[in-house]
Parts: structure tokens; C-alpha cells; sequence
């Protein structure tokens, strides 16, 4: 199974390693990810409050994303569809246009998105797009 991975998940998993998000991130299964470039932009903006709010030093932090990058598929925001990109402003403008990046590599890529971020689930929902997928219906997907 592939998803795109929203950058809430990273946050998560950086902050509080021995959750759930952590444990289908890190694990060794069959679930591969997808996540635009602007993903790791994000991270650096906030790199200051994920250590902050996180148990590990600097050093610590940025070789967990270090890792995170070997693992993951990152697609250059250049190489998304504009039309999708389009289509992904209009739909999110009035939920958080902040993940307009996200619904657009779903609606290129054609994979669910990995988000814990209620508000955009919702919203999305609403207007009758049910993209998004969770971390619980993820752990059960998992090799045993």
C-alpha cells in the first residue's frame, strides 16, 4: 500500500516516538510513502518547537529525519500536475490552505492521505472527498 504522507505524521512520530504513528512509521511492512518536497521545508520551520516539545537533542532529531528522507518517495512539488494543484487550492481554501500541497499529490498520485489532522478530514469529507486514511486503519494493515 502506498500514502502520502502529511507532515503532522513526521511531527508525531518526532515528538512522541513510542506511539502509534511512530510505530507504523517506522516499521518494517508493506506500506511505502509518498510525500511532496515541501514536506521537509515544514519540518525545518519548525524544527526549533519539535525539539522543544520532543525528549531528544538536535543531533538526535535530525538524523531521524535524515532517516525518514532514505525511506520515504519525495515528489518534487514542480512535478505535480497544475490542473491538480488547482483543483487541490479550490477544495482546501477554506479548510487550511496549507494542505492544498498534500490533496494535490493525492489527486496526482491517486493514493489515500496519512493525516491525523481532524479539521482537513472533516472538511474534506464534507465535500464529499474521502481521501484521507488513519494511523489505526494503517496499523492493521502492517505484516504481522
Amino acid at each position: 500500500m502506498i500514502v502520502i504522507t502529511d507532515t503532522n505524521i513526521i511531527f508525531s512520530a518526532l515528538i512522541s516516538p513510542n506511539r502509534k504513528v511512530a510505530e507504523v512509521l517506522n516499521a518494517k511492512s508493506n506500506i511505502q510513502l509518498f510525500v511532496p518536497d515541501f514536506l521537509f521545508e515544514e519540518i525545518d520551520n519548525h524544527l526549533d518547537k519539535i525539539i522543544k516539545h520532543s525528549n531528544k537533542n538536535k543531533r538526535e532529531i535530525l538524523l531521524e529525519i535524515a532517516n525518514f528522507k532514505n525511506r520515504v518517495s519525495i515528489i518534487n512539488r514542480i512535478d505535480i500536475p497544475k490542473k491538480d494543484v488547482k483543483k487541490a487550492i479550490s477544495i482546501v481554501n477554506d479548510i487550511d490552505i496549507d494542505d492544498f500541497l498534500f490533496v494535490a499529490l493525492h489527486f496526482y498520485k491517486k493514493h489515500k492521505l496519512w493525516t491525523s489532522d481532524k479539521a482537513l478530514i472533516k472538511g474534506l469529507l464534507k465535500k464529499g472527498y474521502d481521501i484521507c486514511i488513519t494511523t489505526e486503519a494503517l496499523q492493521k494493515k502492517l505484516y504481522k
